[in-house]
């Protein structure tokens, strides 16, 4: 019998801004309810730290012993410092939680999905073309956090979908599927949902033709706050453009736009990631600093104002979202409902650029070469008023969504359901993804993850450590496939 579970999802983006934490009650019969949220600190000095091992590691082409050798820092020491801020925002989230009597004070998660920090990711689709393995590497050593948690932790769950075929990502779709059953039931239906995080991704949850079951499709669109953010640390010294205040009175350039579209995510093999066709993933590292957005070019004779760059990239943001949705099946029913969750949302020049982008509202700058395509998205909609909304419009918290993702990902993994689609990542079949470390010198049978997971006879192969090499990192980096 599959058990109800509290379970504590924690994710710590690209961005590198917070540690989001979310407990969530999940039931095996679609119940999805959150206890608490909470986002703790990133300290700027260890987020300075990851991306410079994530450049040393583009460098050495995701070989992790050849970048740690050369990196100036200590990679055991930025892991160590890593799991030390999340175990201790892990840690408050269950304070703050028996606190506002979310849950009970005797009361701690049964599990925690620890998704750990991406910091390189080759795909098969990109991979393939450069006659490579693909593989994906997330910083975050389970068992160490287990051990400071004093809880069972799932984690390393982007690997499995990587190791039979799978783009390693985006993991969302599935667990916005779980999501629209709910919403269904409500009426909002077909529905997508639309990630703002560091990568921006879309989930379409749908009626296809000849399927009794909704089908679900999901894919990253490219750069999100990544741009916007970039502008905002090196040239205002703060994290992002707050509310839009510098991106506001600047005006989008359309040259710049298009620059941004043809040259600002290109994949390692030189390919425009925005113009490939699902499934598809995404990775920071192909993102360019292309010199017209850095102010360190002319745009059309002269350099561009900081505001008029940043307001450029922030309606690039909202541009691809709605570009994105022209890889909709045909044979699926166009979504009706939206629903924005991550930071990028909260910044009101993006979201009001999106919903303008939707409803075709006058002075929206849409390139000569996209005409027909946003023509054609906006022709699907079949000239209905779509409900562009955050997710709390739908009943789940937008600041709790991507933990919220790890923390589902989790109970999927106890209860033996996959997590990955072969119409999402491309993997072969669909997958149970993920392994469970519990503490140190514990016995699993102890937990109700272990007992569950022992009745279930999969207890001795999710933790087993066959096939990890780094303790600190999955079973898919960069060399798992000889």
């Amino acid at each position: 019998m599959k058990p109800n579970l509290l379970t504590m999802g924690v994710m710590t983006g690209n961005s590198l801004d917070a540690v989001d934490v979310v407990i969530t009650k999940l039931s095996p019969d679609g119940g999805i309810h959150d206890a608490q949220h909470y986002a703790g600190p990133f300290p700027t000095e260890l987020a300075d730290q990851i991306r410079s091992f994530r450049e040393t590691l583009k460098a050495s082409d995701g070989d992790v012993a050849r970048a740690e050798k050369i990196l100036p820092l200590s990679l055991s020491e930025i892991h160590a410092n890593y799991i030390k801020v999340v175990g201790e925002a892990c840690l408050a989230t269950i304070v703050s939680a028996r606190t506002a009597k979310t849950i009970d004070r005797d009361t701690t998660p049964d599990l925690v999905g620890f998704h750990g920090q991406t910091c390189a990711h080759l795909p098969p689709s990109v991979a393939r073309q450069k006659n490579q393995a693909p593989y994906t590497a997330q910083l975050g050593d389970a068992q160490a956090l287990a051990n400071i948690l004093k809880i069972p932790v799932a984690f390393d769950f982007r690997s499995d979908d990587i190791m039979n075929g799978g783009e390693g990502a985006p993991f969302a779709p599935m667990h916005h599927l779980h999501l629209a059953l709910q919403t269904k039931a409500q009426g909002a239906f077909p529905i997508a949902f639309i990630n703002g995080g560091n990568t921006g991704n879309v989930s379409i949850i749908t009626n296809q033709i000849g399927r009794r079951e909704p089908s679900v499709f999901g894919w990253d669109t490219g750069p999100f706050n990544h741009f916007p953010d970039l502008l905002a640390r090196r040239e205002a010294g703060i994290s992002h453009d707050v509310n839009g205040e510098i991106g506001l009175p600047g005006a989008v350039n359309e040259h710049l736009l298009r620059l941004l579209f043809t040259r600002s995510a290109v994949t390692s093999d030189g390919a425009n990631f925005l113009t490939q066709r699902p499934p598809r993933s995404s990775d920071p590292q192909w993102y360019r600093e292309i010199p017209e957005l850095m102010g360190a070019a002319p745009v059309e004779g002269s350099v561009l104002s900081l505001a008029d760059r940043i307001r450029t990239a922030e309606y690039f943001s909202a541009y691809l979202a709605m570009y994105s949705l022209s890889f909709i099946p045909s044979d699926c029913e166009f979504p009706y409902y939206f629903g924005l969750c991550g930071g990028g949302w909260k910044n009101p020049v993006v979201t009001t650029h999106f919903r303008s982008l939707m409803r075709k509202s006058p002075g929206q700058i849409i390139l000569q070469e996209h005409q027909r395509t946003f023509a054609d998205i906006l022709a699907r909609l079949a000239r209905r008023n779509p409900t562009v909304e955050s997710t709390s419009a739908f009943g789940f918290d937008p600041n709790s969504m991507e933990a919220r993702i790890f923390a589902d990902a989790a109970a999927r993994l106890v209860w033996g359901e996959p997590f990955s689609h072969p119409s999402v990542t491309g993997v072969s079949k669909p997958t149970i993804c993920g392994r469970v470390r519990f503490p140190t010198n514990s016995d699993p049978k102890n937990f109700l993850v272990g007992r569950a997971l022992a009745d279930a006879g999969t207890l001795v192969d999710l933790q087993s450590t066959r096939g990890f090499r780094d303790p600190r990192f999955g079973r898919a980096i960069s060399g798992w496939k000889r």
